[in-house]
Order: structure tokens, then C-alpha cells, then sequence
């Protein structure tokens, strides 16, 4: 069986700013835990080389997108569809190797908190947050075949709207959507909440405002890294 690639890929498109310190400082922890791992940064002039080389077909699809964040999602499955390994948002705290957590595995995604899966009334829920995959995985092509046939919309949207435009085009909904109708499930490991968001928007918030409780410390008993949804193109 062909093995995840042992390859970490960060993105941070530094258009509108460059990687915030607290983020930088994550992103260490990647490294820290995955030594004989390879590191991939990617900015938006990677990005942009990276399409036109490998996917000159998406190209057009690609600068429709309205937000920067559903380019910031749509990138994310096409690396992971040509070159395979794990892709792990920013906003996210590695505490030890994932090496025996995604073992055996081809396709793997994370899934969130309970509270978060019942906000939108679905069966299942996980996110793009942190995702592994052998290269050319079925299901990841299932994803880009779905994400780029995005048609833009041209209404203002409130805030709300843009939101849920976000998620249900590129975003966890379009993906928990394109897993439902999946026929061939058991090729992917949706890997539990609580090894990689033991916490939710709640728990997370009053972590970064400092608050301490006997609680959110046993919530991390056995988490392998924590997803702070920063949210920050929300």
C-alpha cells in the first residue's frame, strides 16, 4: 500500500500581510515533532507557478474564486492531489509526531467538535484544516472535480452570506456534502476531534484569552495538535 508522503505544507499567500509571528511560531511546532520530515512553504507567487504548471486547466476557475480564502482552499487539495502529505493550517499547534496517527492510512481529514457538527445539522463534519493524502487519491480528485466547477456569484452578500458561500463552495460543508454522496468511504480516516480539535470556537477563544480549568487541560489527554479557528476570513 503506498504510504502518506512524509511532506508538511504550509500556505500563507503574504498579499495582504506577511505570516504573523504567533503563526510563524506554529509553524515550528510542525517541524519540532517532524524532524525527518520535509517542510513546504507555499506563498501566492508558488502558488501561482505551481498552477500553471501542473493544473493550467483550473487557471481561469482559480482567479474567479470572490475570496481569497476559497483560493487559499482550492490550492490546498491540488497540492495534496499532485505531491501528496499532510497539509495543516496555520492556526494550528502541533504537540507530538502524527506519524502513528495517520499510519496505514491514504486519505485522511479532521474532524471537528461536536457542537460545531451540530450547528449545521450534519450527520458528519470535518474540515481542510489538516489533511494527508497519498498523492492522486480518488476521493481528493472527487474534490478538485467538484471545487473547481464553482460558478461566481455575483450578489453582495451580507457577512453571513459570505460565509456560508465560503464554506459550501470550497470550504468543510462542500466537502462533508462530497463525502456524503462518496461510495467508497472506508478509503478515508476521519480522524477524530479529539486527537486534532479537542476544542471548540468556545474552548478555544478563552484559551487565548488565558483562561485555565481543570476541563479544557484534560481535553487535550491524547490530542496530537490542537485547530485554534483563528477564523480570521471569516
Amino acid at each position: 500500500m503506498t504510504e502518506i508522503p512524509q511532506i508538511i505544507h504550509q500556505i500563507w499567500f503574504g498579499i495582504d500581510e506577511p505570516l504573523p509571528e504567533h503563526f510563524r511560531l506554529f509553524g515550528e511546532t510542525w517541524k519540532e515533532f517532524h524532524p525527518d520530515w520535509k517542510y513546504e512553504f507555499w506563498d501566492n507567487d508558488r502558488v501561482n507557478d505551481f498552477i500553471m504548471e501542473y493544473y493550467p486547466q483550473y487557471w481561469d476557475t482559480y482567479l474567479c474564486f470572490q475570496y481569497d480564502i476559497q483560493r487559499f482552499d482550492a490550492v490546498r487539495y491540488l497540492i495534496l492531489d499532485k505531491i501528496g502529505g499532510m497539509y495543516v493550517d496555520f492556526d494550528t499547534e502541533c504537540l507530538k509526531p502524527h506519524d502513528a496517527l495517520i499510519a496505514g492510512k491514504t486519505c485522511c481529514f479532521s474532524m471537528e467538535p461536536e457542537k460545531h457538527r451540530l450547528r449545521f445539522n450534519k450527520p458528519v463534519y470535518f474540515n481542510n484544516a489538516l489533511m494527508a493524502s497519498v498523492p492522486e487519491h480518488p476521493f481528493m480528485k472527487e474534490i478538485i472535480k467538484t471545487v473547481f466547477s464553482y460558478t461566481p456569484n455575483i450578489e453582495e452578500f451580507t457577512s453571513e452570506q459570505r460565509f456560508m458561500e465560503i464554506m459550501n463552495s470550497t470550504g468543510p460543508l462542500a466537502l462533508t456534502e462530497i463525502y456524503e454522496k462518496y461510495h467508497n468511504k472506508e478509503q478515508i480516516f476521519l480522524i477524530p476531534a479529539k486527537y486534532v480539535s479537542p476544542f471548540d470556537v468556545v474552548g478555544n477563544m478563552l484559551i487565548r484569552q488565558g483562561y485555565e480549568s481543570e476541563e479544557l487541560d484534560n481535553k487535550l489527554e491524547g490530542a496530537y495538535s490542537v485547530h485554534y479557528f483563528w477564523g480570521g476570513w471569516c
